[in-house]
């Protein structure tokens, strides 16, 4: 991969994909793979931003199981089966333990349940994936004193148990979207970092090319191609409106999402779902509350995510102390 910019504006392109998060990288990858040519070009790190910062877990469906999107579960799930088996050295199993309290939605009945409904809709979740360890293993439940071992700190009035299920862990998501642009690459795309759009080349309506600059020079050039893919994602909207004039109506609503990494491991190798009180009000079926994840990662514990609605711009976040 080689950062030849002049390179990057001598031809005009079928593709220009603007973003190099995981998104913008895989539809390199997947136009380029198909004959395409393809540019790309990101204002930063590849990957260093919400395709980065995140909980690090390949989800495969189970908690669309409460919105009774079955066809959500079952893309998720071969989503997450294709990333078990071409990217066997960046993800790998997670075992998710779940408690269970009291009864009625709270209690193992009801998880039971759906877990395997979960396990029946995902029978084919390791189709073609040779190595038998890393194959997903269907879910069951753990008895109150299996539950205690595993995590002795848990809250003791009521628990009955919990639900063991497994999803799927990045060991390194920005290694992942490089693989992907790499790949890309070897299929003669063009690719750079650090090449900002900053405007559209505009024909009457038609929009055939991106103003880009090099936010390490300062020099700026045209990038010409029949098609333009925005993928700058939560910062899609304001190059829009920004370089095209284009209000998007509604305006979208961001949620925050914040986490928090602490040095160590907590759980051993399972991951723990928290039961915290604030609800999924889209959920259909609902255990009276969301999940706060507590997950190992490398050297290190991850808590998360909590959400909020934010109303400013994508740079435009903290997180306060009282938070």
């Amino acid at each position: 991969m080689k950062r030849n910019l002049a390179h990057l504006s001598s031809i005009e392109y079928d593709l220009i994909v603007v973003g190099g998060g995981a998104f913008g990288a895989c539809a390199a990858w997947e136009a380029a793979s198909r004959g395409l040519s393809v540019a790309l070009v990101e204002k930063a790190d590849f990957c260093s931003a919400t395709s980065a910062n995140h909980l690090k877990v390949v989800h495969g469906g189970i908690r669309y199981l409460q919105h009774l999107d079955m066809h959500r579960v079952r893309e998720s799930c071969r989503e997450r089966t294709a990333l078990l088996r071409i990217a066997p050295h960046l993800v790998q199993p997670l075992p998710i333990v779940m408690p269970t309290y009291g009864r009625g939605m709270d209690g193992q009945s009801v998880l039971r349940a759906g877990i395997l409904l979960y396990d029946l809709l995902t029978l084919g979740r390791n189709s073609r994936i040779p190595d038998l360890a890393r194959h997903i293993p269907a879910g069951r439940m753990l008895s109150r004193d299996q539950c205690l071992t595993l995590y002795p700190g848990l809250a003791r009035d009521d628990l009955t148990g919990a639900g063991l299920f497994y999803d799927a862990q990045f060991c390194h998501p920005p290694r992942l979207a490089l693989a992907f642009l790499q790949s890309a690459v070897s299929q003669g795309a063009r690719v750079a970092n650090y090449a900002e759009v900053t405007g559209f080349l505009r024909k009457d309506s038609r929009v055939f090319g991106v103003v880009v600059r090099d936010r390490l020079s300062g020099d700026q050039f045209d990038v010409r191609g029949r098609m333009v893919l925005n993928a700058a994602g939560p910062w899609a909207a304001e190059l829009l409106r920004d370089a095209l004039r284009v209000q998007l109506s509604p305006q979208p609503m961001f949620s925050r999402d914040a986490g928090f990494v602490v040095r160590g491991r907590r759980t051993g190798d399972h991951a723990l779902a928290c039961r915290v009180p604030t609800s999924d009000p889209d959920a259909i079926l609902s255990r009276k509350g969301r999940h706060v994840m507590v997950i190992p990662w490398r050297d290190y514990t991850l808590f998360g995510s909590w959400h909020t609605v934010h109303t400013r711009t994508a740079d435009d976040f903290e997180v306060r102390e009282d938070e």
